[in-house]
């Protein structure tokens, strides 16, 4: 067997530098002072479990062996900072994943949907209780979250969704009318929706550095600053890093977008460019709005609209499908500032026009890994065969990769159980075509996908083609089925 050597454009060769981190990460890391305990590697290490990546999947993964094997050694590498990659620059949505039901019974049936969709459910109360156990102050509030029809042609989107979970004898969803949807936000241009009351938001990136500080506390090894060069297969799989490496029984790969430059698991998923912005504290003009709770909201168009107000009074408003990358080089290009900030600005203002002159307090742009199946997976790499990792959460990672965590550590502890048995401890089968025809079918879709938007948003009929064309995207467009990134 042969190295495993990663591109050089992979982040874990060149992690994101600090000006890319999001607004989130500046403000976590400005009252943290520097605890010294997650050093670069620079020596030659031994453990039982190696992880590589320090966001919520890596993380929570370290914690679930811990307390499930206590004193096994895990070691987890992180290229840049624990929570500086997708964890930290996500909307901050905490929520089960009964949205997306109906593609949980297509990957696994009724059944076990639902147990997979309550046991989601259940980790939405699990992270707020850790949180408070560990003193993380991760600025929660609980509050539903809407699906709203932003445009007449988004009303009723979730119809199969709520069909799928009435045959499964449970309805954690219900419908609002116009006028409720308008009242929830203050938003005029809303026309119904879908909420599931059993929601919270949370500052991502405050959970992400607690997350680090437990699992430090819990006995993990941690090297911050600390990029994976290689895989070295064998009776035991070397990680290898700039200046040491670490030989372990079992390596687990929380990288997210980045798993699609693994082997062919670029087949199963596109890495999309998410852009985010945050207001200065505005609080008197969204309690005007009358939008004073914890209501958190995304649209049920394809290229979705997402917003929150934070407990300090501030807006959250972001914009997906704001580029398309390629190639393994595809989530490290998709860093920095916002692609489309004045797109995202329009989409708030015709939202929000209440708003237009919010100050931006900070704003940025970074990868969301849709799959196939818009759910997230887990497998073993067959080059690596001790490698198993976990990846397409499709922009909604926070609640759902404390699940993934359950399965990784079952894969990485032997351990058969219901969670390495599950439908989530599958890679998909969906395909999704390669370079140059997927760089030549997004040059056609995503602007067509905006032109959809402007005719739906003006009230306007859709041209024929353009419909007959959007209706060709993957099932990884389409971003109706949940909160996203």
């Amino acid at each position: 067997m042969t190295d495993l050597v990663l591109p050089r454009t992979w982040p874990h060769h060149d992690a994101p530098a600090a000006g890319h981190r999001s607004g989130w990460l500046h403000e976590a890391l400005a009252h943290e002072p520097d605890d010294g305990r997650s050093p670069a590697l620079q020596d030659e290490l031994r453990c039982d479990v190696c992880i590589v990546g320090g966001g919520f999947t890596g993380l929570w993964t370290a914690l679930e062996i811990a307390r499930r094997a206590p004193g096994t050694d895990v070691v987890l590498i992180e290229a840049d900072l624990c929570g500086s990659g997708a964890s930290g620059a996500n909307a901050g949505f905490l929520m089960p994943m009964w949205a997306r039901f109906s593609s949980l019974v297509a990957i696994s049936g009724p059944e076990e949907a639902r147990w997979i969709a309550e046991a989601s459910a259940r980790a939405v109360d699990e992270i707020i209780d850790f949180a408070d156990e560990y003193a993380i102050d991760i600025g929660h509030r609980r509050g539903p979250w809407l699906l709203a029809a932003s445009s007449p042609a988004q009303r009723g989107s979730w119809r199969q969704t709520l069909e799928d979970l009435r045959r499964a004898g449970v309805e954690p969803l219900h419908q609002v009318s116009a006028a409720e949807a308008r009242a929830a936000v203050g938003v005029e241009s809303h026309y119904g929706g879908l909420i599931d009351p059993g929601c919270a938001t949370l500052q991502p990136a405050e959970l992400a550095r607690g997350l680090r500080r437990a699992a430090l506390d819990a006995g993990v090894r941690i090297h911050e600053r600390t990029p994976l060069l290689a895989l070295r297969p064998g009776p035991r799989t070397r990680a290898v890093t700039p200046y040491g490496s670490v030989l372990a029984d079992k390596v687990v790969l929380a990288i997210n977008a980045w798993a699609s430059a693994l082997e062919d698991l670029g087949r199963t998923m596109v890495t999309i460019a998410s852009d985010t912005l945050l207001t200065e504290p505005i609080p008197a003009k969204l309690d005007a709005l009358g939008w004073d709770d914890g209501t958190s909201v995304c649209d049920a168009r394809r290229r979705l609209n997402y917003y929150r107000r934070t407990p300090d009074g501030r807006l959250l408003f972001g914009k997906g499908g704001a580029g398309m990358a390629y190639g393994n080089s595809a989530p490290s290009t998709q860093w920095g500032p916002p692609l489309r900030m004045a797109e995202m600005r329009r989409h708030l203002v015709r939202l929000f026009p209440s708003l237009a002159d919010a100050p931006v307090a900070s704003s940025w742009t970074a990868p969301v890994e849709y799959s196939v199946t818009s759910l997230p997976f887990a497998g073993w790499l067959r080059s690596v065969p001790n490698a198993c990792y976990a990846t397409g959460y499709s922009g909604d990672g926070v609640g759902p990769s404390r699940l993934m965590a359950r399965v990784l550590a079952s894969f990485a502890l032997g351990v058969t159980d219901e969670w390495s048995r599950s439908a989530l401890a599958r890679t998909p089968g969906g395909w999704i075509p390669p370079d140059p025809l997927r760089s030549a079918g997004a040059g056609i879709l995503l602007p067509a996908l905006r032109a959809v938007e402007d005719h739906e948003d003006r009230g306007g009929r859709t041209p024929t083609l353009l419909k007959r064309l959007v209706s060709t995207d993957p099932s990884a467009f389409r971003t109706t089925r949940g909160a996203r990134h």
